[in-house]
C-alpha cells in the first residue's frame, strides 16, 4: 500500500494515535521505547506496524520518500522519537487543529514571500524568511506551533532542502525559500496537500537510478487485533475488590461497552461511556464528572486523560438526543476516546472505592 489517503487498518491507527495524544499533551513526540510499551499492552508490535505504514517514493538511502512518519527507516533506537507527518493528520482529525491547519496557513504565507521577492540581477541567492515573518502575516499563529515550526518544516517535502541557519530554541531561526514551493499553490485542502506532495515526492524517485520503490510489510496477517477496550485485568481486579459500594451496574456497562465495541456498534458504544461517566462520581466522593474533573487529585498523565473524557460527552449527546432529520448521521467507531482514557479513569476508580471496614477483635480485660 502507497497511498497515503487509503483507509487504515485500527492497528495502525492505535500506532498513531499513541504518539498524537503524548504529543498533544506534552508538545514533544514520544520517545520510541514508550510507543513499544505502549502498544506491547495491546498485544501489537509496533515496529512491524511503523513498517506497514504507507510511505511514497524510494527505499534505502537512495532517493527521498515521505509517509505518515518522519523516519524511513523501519529501525528505532529506544530514545529516538519519531515524528507524525502532516499527511498522518489524515487519519488524525484531532491532529488537524494543532499540526495541519496552521501549517497550511504558513505554507501559503511563504509561497506568497516567494513569489513576491525581489530579484537580483548580480546574485544568484534565495529569499530567506524568520519565524517573525510569519507571525507578522500571521499575528494569530499558536504559540506552541510556532515553537515547533522549524522541525515541521525540515520534515515537509513543500518545505524541505535549502539552507537553514539560528537557532529554533532561541527563536533565531532562518530558512531559505525554495522555487519548488510554487507547485503547491492550489493545494489549500490538507487533501489537496497530501496529493500534491504524493505526486511530486513519486515523480522524483523515479528520476533517481537506483532508487526501487517502498513495499510496506503487509500487517492484515502479521498483528492479532488490539485487545478488548477496557483491560480485562482492570475488571477482574474491580469484581475482586471488596468495597461498600455496589459494582453490579459498572460491571455490567462495562462488559457491554466491550462486546458493542468488539461488535463495531459506535451509538451503543457512545450511550454506553455517556452512562459510565454519570454512574462514578461517587466513586471519589463527588455528584458529577465536571466534579470529578476539577476537584480530584489525579496524576498528571492521568489528570489529561481523564480530563479529555469530557470532551467525548458532546458525541455521546450526538448519539442520544440528535433527532431524525434529512442528514445521514456520521458517528462512527473512530469519534470513540482512545482506550488509554476509560481505561485511566477505571484504574482512578478501583484505587478511589472505599473498602468495607474490617472488625476489630474485641479488647478483653486483664
Amino acid at each position: 500500500m502507497n497511498d497515503l489517503t487509503a483507509k487504515l487498518s485500527q492497528e495502525q491507527t492505535v500506532l498513531l494515535n499513541t504518539m498524537a495524544q503524548q504529543y498533544l499533551m506534552e508538545g514533544v513526540w514520544p520517545v520510541w521505547s514508550f510507543t513499544v510499551a505502549t502498544l506491547d499492552n495491546y498485544d501489537l508490535e509496533a515496529e512491524k506496524l511503523i513498517r506497514s505504514l504507507p510511505r511514497i517514493g524510494s527505499q534505502g538511502n537512495i532517493g527521498i520518500s515521505y509517509g505518515l512518519t518522519s523516519q524511513s527507516s523501519p529501525y528505532f533506537a529506544d530514545d529516538d522519537r519519531p515524528s507524525l507527518t502532516i499527511a498522518a493528520c489524515l487519519h488524525l482529525p484531532e491532529l488537524q487543529p494543532y499540526m495541519s491547519e496552521p501549517f497550511l496557513r504558513v505554507l501559503h504565507v511563504l509561497i506568497g514571500m516567494q513569489r513576491s521577492a525581489h530579484i537580483s540581477t548580480q546574485e544568484a541567492a534565495r529569499p530567506r524568511f524568520t519565524i517573525d515573518d510569519i507571525k507578522q502575516e500571521l499575528p494569530g499563529l499558536p504559540e506552541s506551533f510556532a515553537a515547533r515550526l522549524p522541525d515541521v518544516l525540515a520534515l515537509e517535502p513543500a518545505t524541505w532542502g535549502g539552507s537553514s541557519g539560528g537557532t529554533a530554541a532561541a527563536g533565531t531561526w532562518w530558512r531559505e525559500l525554495r522555487r519548488e514551493i510554487r507547485r503547491y499553490k492550489d493545494a489549500k485542502t490538507l487533501h489537496d496537500y497530501v496529493q500534491t506532495t504524493a505526486r511530486l515526492v513519486a515523480a522524483q524517485a523515479n528520476e533517481i537510478p537506483g532508487a526501487a520503490p517502498i513495499v510496506p510489510v503487509p500487517v492484515s496477517n502479521a498483528v492479532p487485533g488490539p485487545g478488548p477496550y477496557v483491560d480485562e485485568a482492570l475488571i477482574a481486579d474491580l469484581k475482586a475488590k471488596n468495597t461498600v459500594l455496589q459494582l453490579d451496574k459498572l460491571l455490567a456497562l462495562v462488559g457491554e461497552l466491550n462486546t458493542n465495541h468488539a461488535d463495531r456498534h459506535p451509538y451503543a458504544c457512545q450511550m454506553l461511556l455517556r452512562a459510565i461517566l454519570d454512574h462514578v462520581p461517587p466513586a471519589f466522593g463527588r455528584r458529577t464528572f465536571e466534579q470529578v474533573v476539577a476537584n480530584v487529585a489525579f496524576g498528571k498523565t492521568d489528570k489529561a486523560y481523564i480530563r479529555k473524557l469530557t470532551d467525548f460527552r458532546t458525541s455521546a449527546d450526538d448519539a442520544l438526543h440528535r433527532p431524525m432529520s434529512t442528514r445521514p448521521s456520521r458517528l462512527s467507531m473512530d469519534d470513540l476516546p482512545p482506550r488509554t482514557y476509560i481505561n485511566a479513569l477505571l484504574q482512578n476508580v478501583l484505587d478511589s472505592l472505599p473498602t468495607v471496614p474490617q472488625p476489630t477483635a474485641p479488647v478483653t480485660a486483664p
